[in-house]
């Protein structure tokens, strides 16, 4: 059985029986506004700072200033971390339509399969010189989504996809790699990645009755006992925190 690495969200090891198994990938799916990127980076931040575990966070969606500036919100100083080799992180922004129009590649890329796919290439070499150059053992890879821009042929995003994922689960660290869910609600069809990775937590904002609630279900985690009830979780000042024993909606 693999060493558990606790998630440092507060209820969430409780969901997957203690922590998320050693050196896998888990994917976090949600729509937009879910909190994908805030539960991540909370599991980044308190592996530095509890488990002493340093980490990487690479961003195809947003910039560092801006992802520095919202995470401190929650009290998470990356840019000290960074500066304390604790931390490090890829600005992989530049995979998406809107940064290559803005550079004029875009044209000139999309006639060469090849030319999009160095871009992978030297995405997978840069993530593997950081976890060196931090000593990390965590990463994170938000989001998935970005690459339907990069790739709009379904065929080469996926080989774009496997790459990614299986070179994350061969550099020896514990992942979580997000993507977004494209329908709401309780019943969906899977997304491929799900049959790449060790494990699957879905995060949602479900609606009943003009009442809202956050909502996430661990869907999957090898090596795991989970516990595969739907359960609430909030967002606040301090990150989020999941109550595994609270029923949706105020149910009995």
């Amino acid at each position: 059985m693999s060493k558990k690495i606790a998630t440092g969200v507060n209820g969430l090891d409780e969901l997957i029986g203690g922590g998320i198994p050693e050196g896998r990938v888990i994917l976090i799916i949600g729509g937009p506004g879910t909190g994908k990127t805030i539960l991540c980076s909370q599991f980044l931040y308190n592996g530095i700072h509890e488990k002493q575990e340093n980490g990487v966070f690479v961003s195809l969606d947003e910039s560092k200033d801006h992802f520095y500036s919202e995470m401190k919100k929650f009290g998470w100083d990356f840019r000290k971390e960074e500066a304390n080799k604790k931390f490090a992180f890829i600005d992989a922004t530049r995979i998406s339509r809107v940064a290559m129009l803005k550079e004029k590649i875009y044209k000139e890329e999309t006639r060469s399969l090849r030319g999009k796919r160095l871009s992978v290439d030297n995405l997978i070499e840069n993530l593997q010189s950081q976890i060196v150059h931090v000593n990390a053992k965590r990463v994170v890879v938000d989001t998935l989504a970005a690459l339907i821009y990069r790739f709009p042929d379904p065929v080469e995003r996926r080989t774009a996809i496997v790459d990614l994922i299986e070179s994350l689960a061969d550099l020896g660290v514990t992942s979580l790699v997000t993507t977004e869910l494209g329908y709401l609600g309780l019943e969906r069809n899977a997304v491929e990645e799900e049959f790449l990775v060790h494990g699957v937590i879905m995060m949602q904002t479900l609606f009943s009755g003009g009442t809202t609630t956050r909502a996430i279900q661990v869907e999957k985690m090898r090596e795991a006992k989970v516990n595969p009830s739907l359960v609430p979780y909030s967002i606040d000042q301090s990150g989020i925190e999941i109550f595994p024993n609270m029923p949706l909606f105020g149910e009995q």
